[in-house]
Formats: C-alpha cells, sequence, structure tokens
C-alpha cells in the first residue's frame, strides 16, 4: 500500500475539502521532501493523507512521500525492513512503528530524543501518561504515541442469546469456560459446527491469560525468562485443556479465525478495536467484554507511535509533521474511521466511537488495568521462541511441564546474547 503525496496543488485541494483555509503569509518556504514510514490499513491512509495536507499548508514546498505498511507479516519482518533502510543509508524521516519495535530501534539509537518537542506542546496531556511511560527509555522519550488496541474478548450476542448464556461482566475463568462449552455445537456426527472460543494462534492475543493469572511468559523488566513460574504452565493447561478436554477450539493454526468469528461459526475470539471495521461491514452483532480474571482482570495493551529519524535532513519541520500526524484532528478522524482506539481521550468521546459496538466505552475504562506486551530489544527472536513452543504444547506435539522448561531455556539463551551483544 504506496501512496505519495506532493506538491501545493494537492495540499489546496485538500484543505478546501476539509473546510481549511490557507494562509501563504505563515508559509514556510522551506523546500525538500520527507519520507514518512508508517503503518495500518485503510482507517489509518485517509487520515495520514489528510495530515499531510494540514502539514502542507505550513510546508507547501515539502514533498512528503508516504510508505504504509499493513504489517502483514508481523513485526519481525518490519523491524528487519526499518533496519535495513538503515543500513542502506536510505532511511526515512518519520517512522510509524508500534511498541513490539520500540526497544529494538531505541537500544540502537536510530531516533531523536523527542521530549523538548513535547514540552512546547502542551496540546499532549490529551494523552493517557501510560502512553508516554511506555514511549521512553533510559530517561528519554524517542515516540509520541498514536492509537492503540487492548485485548479484550470480542463476544457473538446473537449466539450467546440462542445458546441462553448471559452476556459476559466481571466473569472468571470457570465461568468463562462453562460459557465457551455451552456455545459450542455438533452435529449428528459429532462434528463441530460452531466453536466456542478460539483459543488464540498470535503472541499479542494471548498475553491476556497469562496477565489475568499474574504472570507474564518474560519477567517485569523484559531481561528474563519467567517460564518456571508455576502460574504460566497453569495457564497453558488452561488453554489446552480448552482444546483437548472441553474441545471448545480448535488447535491454534497459522491462520487467525476472524473470518469465522463474523461468519457465526465462533462465538468468542481475543482482539482489539481494529476488528470492528469488519464486524460492521459483515453486520455482527458483536460486543466486547473484559477478560475472565483467575487472579484479576488485567489484559495487555500495544500501541503505536511516530518517532523522527537522527538522519533526517530537516529534524524540526519532521517534529511538525509528527505534530500533524498526532493532532485532535488526525485523531478523531482516524477514531471515526475505526481501527484502534486514539490515543487522544477526546477522541475517543465522540459519537462515531461510542456508536459501536455497545460496551465500546470498555476500551478505555479498562486502560488503568492494562500492561504492554512484553517487548524487550530481541522480541523477534522472543516472540518466535515462545510461539514455537507454545503450539506445540497447544498440539500435544510436547507435555506442559516439559514446554515450559524448553521455552525457559531458549529464551534465557537468547537474553544471554542480546546482553553479549549490548556490551560490544
Amino acid at each position: 500500500m504506496k501512496v505519495e503525496i506532493t506538491g501545493v496543488a494537492l495540499a489546496v485541494g485538500l484543505a478546501a475539502g476539509l473546510g481549511l483555509g490557507l494562509t501563504p503569509a505563515m508559509a514556510d518556504d522551506t523546500a525538500g521532501t520527507l519520507k514518512l514510514q508508517s503503518f495500518g490499513n485503510e482507517a489509518q491512509l485517509g487520515a495520514i493523507n489528510h495530515a499531510v495536507a494540514r502539514f502542507n499548508q505550513k510546508y507547501p514546498n515539502i514533498k512528503v512521500e508516504t510508505n504504509v505498511d499493513p504489517i502483514a507479516n508481523g513485526w519481525g519482518d518490519y523491524v528487519t525492513k526499518v533496519l535495513s533502510q538503515f543500513n542502506a543509508g536510505d532511511p526515512a524521516d518519520v517512522y510509524g512503528t508500534a511498541i513490539e519495535t520500540f526497544r529494538t530501534f531505541e537500544s540502537r539509537g536510530l531516533f531523536l530524543p523527542l521530549d523538548d518537542y513535547l514540552a512546547k506542546n502542551p496540546s499532549y496531556a490529551d494523552f493517557d501518561p501510560a502512553l508516554f511511560k511506555y514511549s521512553g527509555y533510559q530517561g528519554k522519550t524517542y515516540f509520541v504515541p498514536i492509537g492503540w488496541n487492548n485485548i479484550m474478548i470480542n463476544y457473538n450476542r446473537a449466539l450467546f442469546k440462542e445458546a441462553g448464556v448471559p452476556f459476559p461482566k466481571d466473569w472468571t475463568w470457570e465461568e468463562f469456560r462453562q460459557a465457551a462449552i455451552k456455545l459450542t455445537k455438533r452435529d449428528a456426527a459429532g462434528n463441530v459446527t460452531q466453536y466456542g472460543y478460539e483459543v488464540p494462534s498470535q503472541n499479542f492475543f494471548i498475553q491476556p491469560w497469562f496477565l489475568s493469572n499474574g504472570t507474564s511468559p518474560i519477567n517485569a523488566d523484559w531481561t528474563a525468562s519467567n517460564m518456571l513460574d508455576p502460574k504460566v504452565a497453569e495457564t497453558l493447561q488452561f488453554l489446552h485443556d480448552l482444546i483437548h478436554v472441553d474441545k471448545v477450539s480448535p488447535v491454534p493454526g497459522k491462520d487467525v479465525m476472524d473470518n469465522q468469528f463474523m461468519a457465526g461459526q465462533v462465538a468468542m475470539i481475543n482482539r482489539g478495536r481494529w476488528i470492528l471495521i469488519s464486524a460492521e461491514r459483515a453486520k455482527v452483532d458483536m460486543d466486547i467484554a473484559d477478560v475472565p480474571s483467575k487472579v484479576n482482570g488485567d489484559t495487555v495493551i500495544g500501541f503505536g507511535g511516530y518517532a523522527v529519524s537522527k538522519t533526517s535532513k530537516f529534524p524540526e519541520i519532521a517534529k511538525d509533521l509528527v505534530g500533524e500526524l498526532t493532532s485532535e484532528a488526525t485523531q478523531k478522524e482516524e477514531s471515526a474511521a475505526g481501527g484502534s482506539v486514539p490515543g487522544r481521550k477526546s477522541a475517543a468521546e465522540i459519537p462515531e466511537f461510542l456508536a459501536f459496538p455497545p460496551s465500546a466505552p470498555l476500551y478505555y475504562a479498562s486502560l488503568p488495568h492494562t500492561h504492554p506486551v512484553p517487548s524487550p530489544a530481541n522480541f523477534q527472536e522472543v516472540e518466535k521462541i515462545f510461539i514455537r513452543n507454545y503450539d506445540a504444547m497447544m498440539a500435544d506435539e510436547i507435555s506442559i511441564a516439559d514446554g515450559v522448561k524448553r521455552t525457559d531455556q531458549e529464551l534465557n539463551d537468547s537474553f544471554k546474547r542480546l546482553a553479549a551483544q549490548q556490551k560490544n
């Protein structure tokens, strides 16, 4: 997905369409090119285009080349792409990326600290402070937050009504399990025609199960494995048993079950707000609920942010582009179009955000009970190790007891390699 925004003509046209007026006396006559590497889907693309148009009101002679990556192959591939751009001497000026990559990029010193810029722009008080907390490294802030997603239980209300299952609220693991059993249907031959739940296949979607049990696969400061915590094995056993004992979910595969959820073939899945675009198109009668609690109701959060490359020839102008990309106007447009939860609280209070699903206020209400997805500087390797072993445990190819030991060893070996690299 590639869109190039250039010249004054487009800026004037879009500005007129947005009801904006150009003020030539305020325009900066600096000429040049800025490269913007961002990510997302159609919800982000339109808002980015309009943000660039507003930016071009002030900088009519700055050509902005915009590339939007859909992240079809995960953040590991995106990291490889960005690092290859820097290694080739052809990086972008502004990067949009996600927390899974922050530590990897920050530890390599690729971006400029933005603390002075943020201090000069009081409008950023509209963002929840937790988002900036997770955007820092060694006392400096390198990313300006944009949208975020916390994993919730997305459920089909029509299927709940049909099965006579109450809509979830403040539920426990066992209550969730019983609901999934009641929501699973089989034909006369015993073949499943409707699954109660999709046991997740992706790292981000799995994390709430650990967090709601007061644990995590790696330790709190993301420097070592935590796989030998008994609560980790307990969590994995619970998911395993949903598949092999209760038979409410298939074995996790490479492909997610979004399409099956939209078609009413699975009643519950773990997802973020981005799924709403597809759900509205499919006319799914769905809602969201907090994740079930074992020791708490905590869940995981992942979010994006914009950074300015150290190599930019126009760093101050690049910061102004970041300012427009994270402005209230941009955030409200992205919020109305769907996609992630906006970083600005004001953008989560507009009617379009609150219209769907019925429990839309839960997104922000749950924010105090979220933890960032563990994202060490070796995230790509850590994720691959965890998912490979998780898949084997969920498929009954290795026992939970042996699986956590093997994962623990592999993770700690990875962290030792990271520590050695960081010393050099």
